[in-house]
């Protein structure tokens, strides 16, 4: 009985250490701990026709295929493109000023409102 109560906890934190491991990849690669969604995020961007993905709400962070989609959706919400200092972009609706960082890959383009 012994070795099963010790096979199951091996088990139990090798469970835990994947799932860690897991929210620390999605953390780096889409910027939210939540793993699940931005796999999830990530795979109606790779795998469908789906151009625009948000991910997350608050800081908002949003998935593109590419750039001209993002801009585009922006002008759709009634935002305007003011400037561009590396990878921050400003944008403004009713005269307030948002800054969105953008990250870029191979496989989607990263949006994050900054606070």
């Amino acid at each position: 009985m012994k070795k099963e109560h010790m096979k199951n906890f091996i088990i139990f934190i090798a469970a835990v250490a994947v799932i860690i491991a897991a929210c620390f990849v999605s953390f780096d690669k889409f910027g939210t701990f939540n793993f699940i969604k931005g796999c999830i995020g990530f795979a109606r961007i790779a795998l469908t026709d789906t151009d625009y993905v948000e991910i997350q709400k608050s800081p908002r962070i949003v998935l593109t295929k590419n750039t001209e989609v993002f801009f585009d959706k922006i002008e759709d919400e009634g935002y305007e493109y003011v400037e561009q200092m590396g990878s921050i972009h400003t944008i403004e609706k009713d005269g307030k000023s948002e800054n969105v960082s953008s990250h870029v890959n191979g496989y989607f383009t990263r949006w994050t409102w900054n606070k």
